[in-house]
């Protein structure tokens, strides 16, 4: 009787675990965990929201809502908050979620047009938003970038982002781009919280009020031990899926009818888009280590087999 040789035995099991793979049979879709942190820097640094899901109640529409402060946009030419008959472009004032069944959507309310704010002098032309980030580890930004678990969308096409093409990734690698986009540097103005010249400290002499929505300056300068964490946008990362957009500036009918409240925000631009999670099928934690020993139980029935028919022959 011929014994089955390992290497066959591993053949047939990693063909095995790439069927049930492709089959999806055990994967899940792209869910979101509560705790889950979604934050958004404008390329100058001028701004930052954050919103994390579960802080606030799910209303009967199913969508989450975290507030900026309006006082905190900073630039030259607006100050603080906006000037009589204008609105500060350089202003975020939130963030919102949904999560269906099938996709995940996304808004952002702020005074900055998807296109950006034309600004002479800087990369480009403009400055614009900054990349979208989503933290599912429960670490703060740097660590969850460290260890390969932090998300990014890019869905604005004029900003400076290191990939390309508008949609979901994984396994990003952040960068800063304020350098040339005229923002808060370390260099030139202290980072975020770099001290009495820093964006903090700037907004206060103005009289505004910081904010970051459900997130804290900790979370933007790696839990306070350094003040050089500046990043904003994507440097690198894998590609998984793109986004569909529901509105570019003006609120849409096909927005509303996700049950999205208008009233909530007062920016004059409505962001939306939103992602197919069917798309970003991910394997559940010990999933690998499940499809192996099914992989291989299969892989030894299937053996057992071959040999007992190679017997009656």
């Amino acid at each position: 009787m011929k014994t089955p040789k390992l290497s066959n035995l591993l053949k047939v099991a990693a063909t095995a675990i790439g069927i049930i793979s492709v089959t999806g049979q055990a994967a899940s879709a792209f869910d979101l965990k509560g705790g889950t942190s979604l934050s958004l820097s404008l390329e100058c640094l001028n701004d930052s929201v954050g919103l994390v899901t579960g802080a606030h109640a799910v209303d009967a529409n199913g969508w989450q809502y975290a507030f900026d402060s309006n006082t905190d946009g900073m630039n030259g030419n607006y100050w603080v908050g906006s000037a009589p008959g204008q609105r500060n472009p350089y202003d975020l004032s939130g963030l919102a979620i949904k999560e269906t069944a099938t996709s995940v959507i996304i808004a952002i309310n702020a005074n900055m047009p998807l296109t950006g704010q034309a600004e002479a002098g800087v990369t480009g032309g403009q400055v614009g938003y900054g990349d979208l980030f989503l933290n599912m580890s429960g670490k703060n930004f740097l660590p969850a970038m460290q260890s390969g678990d932090l998300f990014g969308i890019r869905f604005a096409s004029a900003n400076a982002s290191g990939v390309q093409q508008l949609g979901l990734y994984s396994g990003v690698q952040a960068k800063t781009v304020t350098e040339i986009k005229d923002g808060y540097t370390v260099q030139t103005y202290g980072g975020l919280t770099g001290g009495n010249n820093s964006y903090e400290g700037q907004v206060a002499k103005g009289g505004g009020t910081v904010g970051y929505g459900d997130l804290t300056s900790n979370y933007f300068t790696n839990n306070g031990q350094n003040k050089t964490f500046n990043l904003n946008e994507i440097a690198s990362g894998t590609y998984l899926t793109g986004i569909s957009f529901l509105s570019q500036g003006a609120i849409t009918q096909e927005l509303l009818a996700t049950g999205y409240n208008a009233g909530k925000f007062g920016g004059s631009q409505t962001i939306a888009f939103k992602f197919d999670k069917a798309a970003v099928a991910v394997p559940e934690p010990g999933t690998l280590g499940g499809l192996a020993l099914i992989g291989m139980t299969l892989a030894a029935s299937k053996l057992r087999k071959q040999n007992a028919q190679s017997q009656q022959a």
